[in-house]
């Protein structure tokens, strides 16, 4: 059992609360111990007549008879109005240190999540366009959260939804048919040229009413297979999902199943025709959803030209879903822009079937933007994913030459650059912030790691034991060890409130910690040897961990 769950057990005795109601959390400052509660608080209402300290008092009285709380808590103690703190004793830390290193990869695993099954759908650029920014966030953000909610013992299915049909795909065939121009031999020449054919059709559409009328009507032919669209479509669209399957891999993205518009399409349609009166209606030639008649807003499902709208899609999209994987939760990620189009969406859905209820969700993350204005490209008008992370490589492989190590090391920059800030708040990105070596950074997270590796190798293995000590700890060391019982409660914190950045906090922070330590401490021909050797074997293995649902790589020499 961790410490955590025997405080709580031990104070749900003590109080006769649920243990579901009881809340430890981390006091901000290490002489306020390690777990810390506010739950006399809450029974000062019941006991009106008396104080939430006197309350408090009461409690750690009870609580100091508690035979297996005493075996792991080695003080409790009354903070300022009430706040009951709890220090663990030096044995409970140094088992806990003895468990991350039996236990490996397994710990912070937990069973919040058992049996939960999650399917998170992220990533979603749309064909005959390059992957902007806002999608390489969603590639980051959605691989971590995915091996979080994995960790926390969550069955998962990793899931992206493509956009590779509709009017974009058309602006950029009208242009594309319309210039006639020379297809280049790479891949990335390719893709390029498509999404310099949509900037020009995009604009062409805005301008003219005649072009607007005729992008229309080859969005129509397009749904309908009509040649030669058809056939262009789908050789244009293959280029697209090779790249994009082509970075995918480089980010270390996979996934277990990829939906597209175009299979989507026909089947919402009928569904929204199939349920006129009863959900949807009609207004001026189009399918509307009425949302404001549930305090949302009006949103076309079917236009007036007879084509299905992104809206139509989502409602065979969703039905799909959740008839190849049944799921107990669904989650979609998108800019947060997209929050009021989602509230629409699950409204439409939850009126034409009440399976969908509790069982959608929509997390809207911040807008992400480049901390210094504008960035060159290789096309020269916009910055895409793929730019902005062979420009940070570039950078890193001016300091470092193996490739390898550049590669890791810039990619790790990019998603600790985006994953350390709340998710649902805006992003700015700042090149030389995400490469620098000290500070709260990646690349500072990867170096710390090497370093414990570092150590570990010039050690003898039969070193590598059970940390039994008698010696005194050093406050660094102490500091350390205090930090590492946090980990798996770390874990669910993120999982439970879909935030990656609480774990980059408490790796940034454990990092700091950690080498505090080893400026201050010698670790090797010490007669402490063995003890900073496991405390340096369990630091790098968090570290380790931790990167990895991160979706980052712990290099073991930089």
């Amino acid at each position: 059992m961790l410490n955590k769950d025997q405080i709580i057990k031990s104070l749900s005795k003590a109080t006769g609360l649920p243990e579901s109601e009881i809340k430890l959390y981390f006091p901000e400052r290490e002489e306020h111990g390690d777990y810390a509660t506010n739950v006399a608080f809450h029974q000062s209402p019941i006991t009106s007549h008396q104080s939430p300290y006197q309350i408090a008092e009461k409690i750690i009285e009870k609580l100091k008879t508690d035979k297996d709380l005493n075996k792991i808590v080695d003080k409790i103690e009354v903070a300022g109005p009430g706040f009951i703190n709890f220090f663990l004793s030096k044995e409970a830390l140094l088992d806990t240190l003895v468990d991350i290193n039996n236990e490996k990869d397994a710990f912070g695993k937990s069973d919040l999540l058992k049996g939960k099954r999650i399917m998170f759908e992220f990533g979603q650029p749309n064909t005959h366009k390059l992957p902007h920014i806002g999608h390489l966030f969603s590639y980051i953000y959605g691989a971590s959260m995915t091996n979080i909610l994995e960790l926390a013992g969550s069955k998962l299915r990793r899931v992206n939804y493509q956009g590779d049909i509709g009017p974009h795909v058309a602006k950029c065939l009208w242009a594309f048919e319309r210039g006639n121009p020379s297809v280049p031999s790479t891949l990335e020449g390719k893709v390029n040229l498509l999404q310099k054919m949509y900037q020009k059709g995009a604009q062409a559409f805005e301008k003219d009413e005649k072009t607007k009328t005729e992008i229309l009507e080859i969005n129509k032919k397009i749904y309908l297979k009509k040649e030669p669209w058809f056939s262009l479509w789908q050789k244009t669209r293959g280029w697209n999902l090779e790249y994009y399957k082509k970075f995918e891999k480089r980010l270390g993205v996979s996934y277990d199943r990829y939906y597209f518009e175009s299979e989507v399409e026909e089947m919402g349609k009928k569904i929204v025709e199939n349920n006129i009166g009863e959900v949807f209606e009609k207004s001026e030639g189009a399918l509307i959803f009425k949302g404001s008649k549930v305090g949302l807003h009006d949103r076309v499902f079917v236009t007036k030209y007879g084509t299905p709208t992104y809206e139509a899609k989502d409602m065979y999209l969703q039905k799909l879903k959740m008839e190849e994987w049944p799921y107990d939760l669904l989650i979609i990620t998108t800019a947060h822009e997209q929050n009021e189009y989602f509230k629409v969406v699950f409204k439409a859905l939850g009126t034409l079937d009440t399976a969908y209820k509790g069982k959608l969700m929509h997390i809207g993350f911040g807008m992400v933007n480049l901390k210094s204005g504008k960035m060159s490209s290789r096309t020269g008008e916009i910055v895409s994913a793929v730019d902005l992370v062979d420009k940070v490589v570039e950078k890193v492989s001016q300091i470092n030459k193996d490739k390898k190590i550049a590669e890791a090391v810039g990619l790790g920059a990019v998603k600790y650059s985006f994953l350390k800030n709340n998710p649902l708040q805006d992003t700015k990105f700042d090149i030389e912030e995400s490469i620098a070596q000290e500070g709260n950074s990646g690349p500072y997270l990867q170096y710390t790691h090497a370093r414990t590796q570092s150590v570990l190798r010039k050690a003898k293995p039969t070193n590598h034991q059970p940390p039994i000590t008698n010696h005194a700890l050093s406050a660094p060391e102490l500091s350390v060890l205090r930090f590492l019982p946090r980990f798996p409660q770390i874990v669910e914190n993120a999982a439970k409130t879909y935030s990656p950045n609480l774990i980059c906090n408490y790796l940034f922070d454990l990092a700091q910690r950690y080498n505090n330590f080893y400026n201050s401490n010698r670790i090797l021909g010490e007669k402490s040897e063995n003890f900073r050797l496991a405390l340096t074997l369990a630091v790098g293995q968090i570290l380790k961990t931790s990167l990895n649902l991160l979706g980052i790589k712990a290099p073991e020499r930089m």
